[in-house]
């Protein structure tokens, strides 16, 4: 009994002749007296207020303990070790949207509608942006502008896009101006030492930086370059080189990504990863938690349980194709989400995520079947449970306040529940990380990982530049195992002795 969990009991008649068989006492007068003696405490047990709950006799209805020392709204579980954190008062810094004037505003709008549309070959050299990637841009414009107001003290009605690259650099005889060259360079380079002093930024972060002013400068001064046409460089080339000042933030750019290639992450990983076998053991108990009841057989609020249906889908979506953030965010059905032939498809244009461009060429679609697994909780949610938030969007996943996903609502989503299970502030762009890094432990063929890196939409390069987490002592492991498995041989044998003849 102490080995038989009580929610077998309704079982343990079973298990008793199992014990009786193989002890060799089935029917005999000591067997029939102890199962006399059994049946009465189950007869006893099933009379009980308690007994539905315990036994679980529907244990299927019945929700595993959900709550756990883990995971309340109060934890701050840190994997840094940087002092300025969001709860500090001065950790936002940029224009918030009552600081922004009309003027500005409409700057912001200009620059954001010249990186995303088709435009001549006067106007832009280079191919348009993803509007998710321009947003960046005008963001950490936004920061930059409010930098200089909080900290340089720029009055709010002096503060544009022209106050963060003044000029081109390229005097009226077509030369580079030197002195224009070194006080925006010297402003760049007081900013970048104030986001690695102060704020604890990373050289990542510093790479942003200056890529958004790259994307200022091309705004700017695009119709002083003479250099090529947009033709010109759709075979590889790189546009605005006559303009001193993009030059001179490329070479900046450069500097930083060899910082960026050397320096260790800002994060404690141990606090992060998680195995990808965890992360099954992770999905299989949240499908458990969508249970209508709670542990003591009370029935559930609708909003609980929905939440529970919308986490443990979207953690068996990832776990059945693991993609970026983004697939979950804007999974919209009939669009994205396809029902044919009673099977579901995600299917993609080249808009759809970002390496669409390389992917789906001349129109084409990238089309992922999803696995059957998934159907019956992808059904339920979508017939029965979506519903409950009252959605105002048409995509499939939503906020409890019924507005589409975000980055940080999925992020906190994802993350707590995992964290609550397992203590790791693991991500939902993880995921990918921790398949690659399991099948190469595995010794997993290349063919498979060239699969997994068409199906997760990158190079197989990238997929051992990026996502391929094993240690340096894992990735030499199979081969020391190998050299040491391999045979001995055998000496070649002694060559013949040779006996002079005697003088």
């Amino acid at each position: 009994m102490k080995q038989v969990p009580i929610s077998e009991m309704p079982n343990v008649m079973g298990y008793q002749s199992e014990v009786f068989v193989s002890l060799g006492v089935a029917g005999s007068a000591s067997a029939r007296n102890y199962r006399m003696h059994l049946k009465k405490m189950l007869s006893w047990c099933s009379s009980q207020s308690w007994w539905k709950i315990v036994a679980k006799t529907d244990a299927a209805k019945y929700c595993p303990p959900i709550r756990q020392k883990r995971g309340r709204v109060g934890d701050h579980f840190r994997v840094t070790d940087k002092k300025l954190t969001s709860s500090c008062p001065n950790y936002a810094y940029g224009l918030k949207e009552h600081e922004i004037s009309d003027i500005l505003k409409q700057e912001f709008e200009n620059f954001l509608s010249f990186q995303i549309a088709i435009v001549g070959n006067r106007k832009r050299q280079d191919a348009p942006l993803r509007k998710r990637s321009a947003i960046a841009h005008v963001n950490n414009c936004k920061r930059l502008l409010g930098w200089l107001f909080r900290y340089q003290d720029i009055p709010l009605n002096q503060l544009s896009l022209k106050i963060l690259v003044p000029t081109s650099c390229l005097s009226e005889n077509g030369q580079r101006d030197e002195e224009a060259i070194d006080y925006i360079m010297d402003f760049v380079d007081e900013h970048l030492q104030w986001l690695r002093e102060t704020r604890g930024a990373s050289p990542n972060t510093e790479l942003k930086v200056v890529e958004s002013l790259v994307a200022v400068a091309k705004y700017l001064y695009h119709k002083e370059s003479k250099s090529q046409s947009r033709e010109q460089v759709a075979n590889k080339r790189v546009g605005y080189k006559d303009i001193p000042i993009i030059e001179e933030l490329r070479q900046l750019e450069c500097e930083i990504m060899a910082r960026v290639n050397v320096t260790p992450r800002c994060a404690d990983e141990s606090k992060k990863w998680l195995d990808w076998l965890t992360f099954k053991a992770c999905v299989q108990r949240l499908q458990e938690e969508c249970a209508p009841k709670d542990k003591y057989g009370k029935q559930r609020s609708l909003r609980a349980i929905a939440q529970s249906h919308q986490v443990a889908l979207i953690c068996m979506f990832l776990s059945a194709f693991p993609d970026r953030s983004r697939t979950i965010q804007q999974l919209e059905f009939g669009r994205t989400l396809i029902n044919r032939d009673e099977k579901w498809f995600v299917e993609h244009t080249a808009e759809d995520f970002k390496t669409g461009d390389t992917y789906c060429k001349n129109g084409q679609k990238r089309i992922v079947e999803l696995p059957p697994s998934l159907y019956p909780l992808l059904s339920e949610w979508l017939s029965k449970w979506r519903g409950v938030f009252n959605p105002n969007h048409p995509y499939v996943f939503t906020q409890l306040n019924g507005k589409p996903l975000t980055d940080g609502s999925l992020y906190n989503y994802f993350r707590k529940r995992i964290y609550r299970l397992t203590g790791k502030a693991f991500t939902p762009h993880m995921v990918r990380d921790s398949i690659v890094t399991y099948l190469k432990l595995s010794g997993t063929s290349d063919s498979v990982l060239a699969a997994l890196a068409e199906l997760m939409a990158h190079g197989q390069k990238m997929q051992r530049q990026i996502y391929d987490r094993r240690t340096p002592e894992q990735k030499v492991a199979p081969a020391l195992s190998a050299l040491q498995s391999l045979p001995t041989g055998t000496l070649p044998p002694p060559p013949p002795l040779t006996v002079k003849p005697p003088k």
